[in-house]
């Protein structure tokens, strides 16, 4: 027992010595740790809502009596207007073949329905155009439970209720391992589509990344719903 007290005794004296020497060893060490914190803090979130859904056997699930009609709704640039089906997309100079995948696999989930089409291409003048690209943002609150994985949406411009759309859909690289994703990209580009977020956890716009990215009725109804004119 008296050893264990002196070797505890020598370990604090040499702390006491090598911050009396290097006064600015604490404040450095406290910066150090809440760097490290944010970088950890996402995975650790991503890690308890992945363990969360173990436990409970499946992903949340809502049904359609407790989410209404089953139509996931419209962003307000694309409300009460109509518009093409058509769009030209093209990725910026710095997106990763990696990004490049997983949005031209959602691209692909879109053009399926026949709702819209995609095409690779410039944006055109008077043309609905999407533009991918990718970022890098922090999560500033190491406390938060939510992680921006992504970020994208529509700006429309009306003349006469015809809206031209120059969209964009991007991933937060900050994040790699958790946002180049199908799931992650198949709910951007729905924003850049028109689509808003939808409480049912069937969709691929529930706030959330589930890691879902099949469209799901409502999803389809919504993209329906927007695009009603289709030309």
């Amino acid at each position: 027992m008296k050893r264990k007290l002196w070797i505890w005794l020598l370990v604090l004296a040499s702390i006491v010595l090598v911050v009396d020497k290097n006064p600015n060893l604490i404040p450095h060490l406290k910066s150090t740790v809440q760097e490290a914190g944010v970088k950890v803090q996402p995975y650790l979130y991503s890690l308890e809502a992945s363990v969360d859904r173990k436990l409970n056997g499946t992903t949340q699930t809502t049904t359609e009596h407790q989410v209404g009609s089953t139509v996931t709704p419209a962003e307000s640039p694309m409300k009460d207007v109509s518009t093409s089906n058509v769009y030209y997309f093209h990725f910026k100079k710095d997106v990763p073949q990696s990004v490049r995948d997983v949005f031209t696999r959602a691209v692909n989930t879109y053009n399926a329905t026949g709702i819209v089409r995609l095409i690779p291409g410039q944006p055109q003048t008077n043309k609905n155009s999407i533009t991918f690209f990718v970022y890098h943002k922090k999560i500033e609150n190491i406390a938060s439970r939510t992680v921006e994985l992504g970020n994208g949406g529509p700006s429309s411009l009306v003349i006469n209720h015809f809206a031209i759309n120059t969209a964009q859909a991007g991933l937060n690289l900050q994040y790699p391992d958790l946002s180049i994703k199908d799931s992650v990209a198949v709910h951007e580009l729905g924003h850049a589509l028109g689509l808003a977020h939808s409480s049912s956890t069937k969709s691929v716009m529930y706030p959330m990344d589930q890691g879902i990215s099949t469209l799901s009725q409502g999803d389809i109804n919504g993209l329906r719903a927007v695009y009603r004119s289709g030309k």
